[in-house]
């Protein structure tokens, strides 16, 4: 039995459409985030100042669409702590692109809802809980990208809230500290997941 053979050239031709024919769409970027916690305390007790940041691949970004809301959400995994800001998705243009401010209880016209929760230290099952309902956050969530192919959002946020009470103080404390709290971050490639 006689076998053809193919000269080097075009064995290697024939290699590169054998394994192109069957490959996918390059996978979605990797996913990348980090923000700034600073907490200012308004009086003269120690300490006067916290801050803390976290990045990626600790924190985790990412999105979700469900009904009539798109939320993006940013968590450390190390932390109990969330940071969400929702939109309504009839109010956002299809590329998603534009700076939204942040609703509060006076003025609910504005773009997107706030809301960053906190697990008390040493009193499992108690959260801090900071958006519209009691307090006045100040700022906007700015979305910078979209890329429709792999479903994944980038932007960048910043938010101020004044006068609230210490998110790490204690649950059975009835007159906590009062402080200023500023967040700030960005976010790159986080995931849209369609909820049902």
């Amino acid at each position: 039995m006689k076998l053809a053979t193919l000269p080097l050239p075009y064995l290697g031709l024939a290699l590169g459409l054998l394994t192109s024919c069957g490959r996918d769409e390059a996978p979605a970027p990797a996913a990348e985030a980090t923000y700034t916690r600073s907490v200012t305390y308004l009086d003269t007790a120690s300490p006067s100042r916290l801050d803390s940041t976290f990045k990626s691949p600790v924190l985790k970004p990412f999105a979700w669409r469900r009904g009539t809301n798109f939320t993006i959400f940013l968590e450390p995994t190390t932390d109990r702590e969330t940071v969400a800001f929702g939109l309504v998705r009839a109010n956002l243009p299809a590329n998603l692109v534009g700076t939204y401010t942040l609703k509060t209880k006076l003025d609910a016209t504005k773009d997107a809802d706030f809301s960053y929760r906190i697990n008390t230290p040493n009193s499992p099952g108690y959260a801090s809980l900071y958006d519209k309902t009691i307090y006045t956050p100040m700022g906007s969530l700015t979305i910078t990208a979209y890329d429709a192919t792999h479903q994944v959002v980038s932007g960048r946020f910043t938010v101020e809230l004044t006068n609230v009470s210490d998110p790490f103080g204690p649950v059975y404390q009835s007159i906590k500290r009062r402080c200023n709290l500023a967040l700030q971050g960005t976010f790159t490639n986080a995931p849209i997941k369609d909820i049902e």
